[in-house]
């Protein structure tokens, strides 16, 4: 059972968040976009409602063009560089939550991994998780 709400923030503190409801979604994006963002192999996300989420501390947005077409915002803090959340301009009800930032990372369960076409050959995957080139999504 999952413990309500999901809370989490940035490295140094100054942005925090909360999430008064489960997650939709919970995916791991493995794209080129995702993988320089975060200096990191992939992006393990969960989508939550854009109503439920409520951001304490003043961020920054990065935008770009996905490869849907569509603008994706990527969130960040301005004193220590955490990426935290983002939007789409395309699906405004949902908001992507970086889950390395929550208070317990322990509670997402990722249901798929999305853009395995960009993955790096040393990207492990779970074999056990449906895989999709692209995103599924649009």
């Amino acid at each position: 059972m999952m413990k309500l709400p999901i809370t989490g923030g940035c490295l140094c503190g100054a942005i925090r968040y909360e999430i008064s409801a489960k997650p939709i979604s919970g995916f791991n994006c493995h794209c080129r976009s995702c993988q320089k963002a975060l200096g990191a192999p992939y992006l393990a996300a969960m989508l939550v409602p854009a109503s439920t989420l409520k951001i304490t501390g003043d961020y920054k947005e990065y935008a770009t063009i996905a490869a849907s077409g569509h603008t994706v915002y990527r969130a960040f803090c301005p004193q220590c560089g955490s990426t935290l959340f983002g939007r789409n301009s395309t699906f405004t009800e949902l908001r992507p939550i970086t889950v390395a930032t929550l208070d317990d990372p322990s509670i997402f369960q990722p249901q798929r991994d999305i853009w395995v076409a960009d993955a790096q050959p040393w990207d492990y995957m779970n074999p056990d998780l449906p895989k999709f080139d692209g995103n599924p999504w649009h």
